[in-house]
């Protein structure tokens, strides 16, 4: 059987946020070839499928609720700095719907033309070379905070795919730009 495919996280397992691994899903109780090892904000499982996580099983097996509604916080993923043109269903789908990624602080996902960006997983300054865009908007991103052109290239000399400081490359599933955020421990 193939793994469920997620239109806001299209690889999970090249990301890193699922192994192959032979285990025993907490929430449906099947056995299961694909583990997710990304971030889960909630009730913690010993062992969850992409099944579960696709189809929303395990948004609302390990979810909370508060006065008896199911709430609305983010069970897979960060949804901080949502666009207003980014329509609720897209939210609820990459917070509850797709494996997240784990940041060195709280990883957030980046949105473009109106919906969610693809996320394609952690890049250094290696893999970012092959996408001066995302360069150029990482140097950008920085002048925000008033770091000097020096300082900032040599934070981005620094990425590193595995280490600390991380960048995570997004593309735009409408217009493909190339996106990217950057974390550090």
């Amino acid at each position: 059987m193939s793994e469920p495919i997620f239109r806001y996280h299209p690889d999970p397992l090249a990301t890193g946020s699922a192994v192959r691994s032979d285990h025993v899903c907490s929430v449906c109780g099947m056995h299961r070839e694909t583990r997710y090892r990304g971030p889960v904000y909630g009730n913690q499982p010993d062992s969850l499928c992409l099944y579960c996580i696709h189809s929303g099983e395990a948004s609302h097996a390990l979810g909370t609720s508060v006065g008896g509604d199911f709430d609305m916080l983010a069970m897979f993923s960060d949804a901080v700095s949502v666009p207003d043109d980014v329509p609720l269903s897209v939210v609820d789908e990459i917070t509850r719907r797709t494996p997240g990624f784990t940041g060195w602080q709280q990883e957030s996902w980046l949105y473009h033309c109106g919906d969610g960006a693809a996320f394609l997983g952690p890049v250094g300054y290696r893999e970012l070379e092959a996408y001066p865009d995302v360069l150029d908007l990482l140097r950008e991103d920085h002048q925000q905070y008033g770091w000097t052109p020096p300082e900032t290239e040599r934070f981005l000399l620094r990425l590193s795919r595995t280490g600390e400081p991380t960048a995570y490359l997004f593309r735009c599933l409408h217009c493909g730009t190339n996106l990217a955020s950057w974390d550090i421990g």
